[in-house]
């Protein structure tokens, strides 16, 4: 295949939104009117974009979200809607839509609007300056506290474990440019994790902060088993550091084991009763079992990945390609 020519940071460019969708039916009308707003035909003109095209990635949506999609389609957008075949979750919808994109910048939001639409003309901004990757930063998220917490606490927790230099409070809404995407598309892995990914290629990367609201209509899909689920995938595709602690765990325990029996042995000829003692011994046999839990869990989860990675299967099949409405040049008129 040949590769095509550089891009050059003055040129006109065009733009993929890529957008997973999963019953997403209450929303949509929102997203579409924000979308054909925010990229109008003067915001294109001053961010130097030749074509935007929308690709919804419809992830086994049960409601209507398809129909309105097709119904209320953006004028002056492309629209193309892959429909999966069944739903594959959200890191595979958003791969899904990455492996159709052909455009020279390519941007991932969501459809639920938490992801602002005018923050991706930051995010062209910054490309411009030389960068290849620029992800969404958020400072404020509007959520309940203890949700708030929990992902805070992830993105910290990640970014401990991995190898590689993983920003905090950065989800999939980004900006990539053509190389990153074919980078990314060429990585063999069918369980993905694109963020982790992202951080993974390298390149000139920036952040874009922005405060995150909460969703405009409807309600998430998106479940604590879903984010518990995500979060392991995340971490154990990206770093092999919970095997190392889990190791260390083994180590620190089997040195306190060590004292520990050495106490009760001097507690033989001291003063402690056989009561104390025993309570000693099963307070050990306890953490002992904990530890070698949380290990087998660790070990499962590399192993769980390990098997799935070794079927070959896709990480998402493609039931319908359909182009809603071509992709419009900048300045044209677009048909009805």
């Amino acid at each position: 295949m040949t590769k095509p020519a550089a891009i050059r940071r003055q040129d006109e460019v065009s733009l993929d939104l890529v957008v997973p969708v999963h019953d997403e039916e209450q929303v949509l009308p929102e997203l579409i009117r924000t979308l054909e707003t925010t990229f109008d035909d003067a915001c294109r003109s001053r961010l130097g974009l030749r074509s935007v095209r929308c690709i919804f990635v419809d992830d086994g949506s049960r409601d209507r979200s398809v129909e309105v999609i097709q119904q209320q389609a953006p004028v002056g957008l492309g629209i193309r809607l892959l429909r999966l075949s069944r739903n594959f979750g959200h890191q595979a919808a958003v791969s899904a839509g990455l492996a159709h994109s052909d455009a020279d910048l390519v941007a991932v939001l969501d459809a639920d609007l938490q992801d602002p639409p005018a923050t991706v003309c930051d995010m062209i901004e910054q490309w411009r300056h030389g960068y290849e990757v620029v992800y969404g930063q958020r400072r404020n998220r509007e959520a309940s506290p203890a949700l708030r917490f929990l992902y805070a606490a992830f993105y910290r927790l990640f970014r401990w474990l991995s190898p590689i230099d993983v920003p905090v409070d950065a989800g999939d809404f980004c900006l990539l440019s053509r190389r990153v995407v074919d980078e990314l598309d060429a990585l063999p892995e069918a369980v993905r994790f694109p963020r982790g990914l992202r951080a993974w290629v390298g390149f000139p990367q920036a952040a874009v902060a922005y405060d995150r609201p909460a969703r405009r209509a409807g309600q998430s899909s998106y479940g604590w088993r879903d984010l518990y689920n995500l979060a392991t995938e995340g971490i154990a595709s990206l770093s092999l550091r919970p095997l190392q602690v889990a190791q260390l765990l083994a180590l620190v325990y089997g040195a306190l084991s060590l004292l520990g029996l050495a106490a009760i042995w001097l507690d033989l000829f001291g003063a402690a009763d056989a009561g104390t003692r025993i309570d000693v011994v099963i307070v050990l046999l306890l953490a002992s079992n904990s530890i070698i839990l949380f290990c087998i869990y660790i070990l499962g989860a590399y192993l769980g990945r390990t098997y799935l990675e070794a079927k070959g299967r896709p990480s998402f099949i493609v039931y319908e390609d359909i182009a809603v409405r071509e992709c419009a040049a900048r300045h044209s008129d677009v048909a009805p």
